[in-house]
């Protein structure tokens, strides 16, 4: 259970940072800012602030013309690392708690049906109990930890996701406002 209890630790540790990143402090209102990426591409740099595009689109209006697309592609494989990173320890938090519960089960199950055969009938009831509760209960809690990590990883690997596709999106109006207005002469 100290275990299972330690997985669960370092999994919610993981999710708020995460949570706190992908949900509150990189969130900005999509629409506008690609709005205003068409038509005043340095004006879209405020509202992106900290967050990962931002990086890009920085990355593209720096970049000379001939060079916008590999400036931003080098740009966006830093921010999909950043982006990314820690979401798949959730995944292996859900897979560890569940593979601790079932461990949790297997040694309660052990202690439940050792010496049993030397044993009084009061003994072997009562070993058989306490060693089926423990599995029980480990294997509950290995559920209770692991399903939750999972749910966790599939949400926000659907948000980063949508990040990245948003900076994908972004990076073409940058390069569309770049062929536009004949900087790429």
């Amino acid at each position: 259970m100290y275990a299972l209890t330690a997985v669960m630790a370092f999994g919610l540790a993981v999710l708020l940072e995460r949570t706190w990143l992908l949900l509150l402090r990189w969130s900005v209102d999509e629409d506008a800012v690609l709005e205003t990426l068409s038509s005043d591409p340095e004006a879209s740099l405020g509202p992106l602030g900290n967050h990962p595009t931002g990086r890009i689109v920085r990355a593209g209006l720096d970049a000379p013309g001939d060079a916008v697309w590999d400036a931003m592609g080098a740009a966006a494989a830093r921010v999909q690392v950043d982006v990314s990173q820690r979401v798949p320890y959730l995944a292996t938090v859900g897979n560890i708690a569940t593979m601790l519960g079932l461990l949790g089960t297997v040694y309660g199950l052990i202690v439940a049906f050792q010496g049993l055969g030397d044993a009084s009938a009061v003994e072997r009831a009562t070993r058989l109990s306490d060693g089926i509760a423990t599995a029980m209960a480990t294997t509950a809690y290995g559920l209770l930890v692991g399903i939750p990590a999972l749910a966790a990883h599939a949400f926000l690997d659907g948000r980063v996701q949508q990040l990245l596709a948003f900076s994908e999106a972004a990076a073409s109006a940058v390069a569309v406002h770049r062929v536009r207005s004949g900087a790429d002469d």
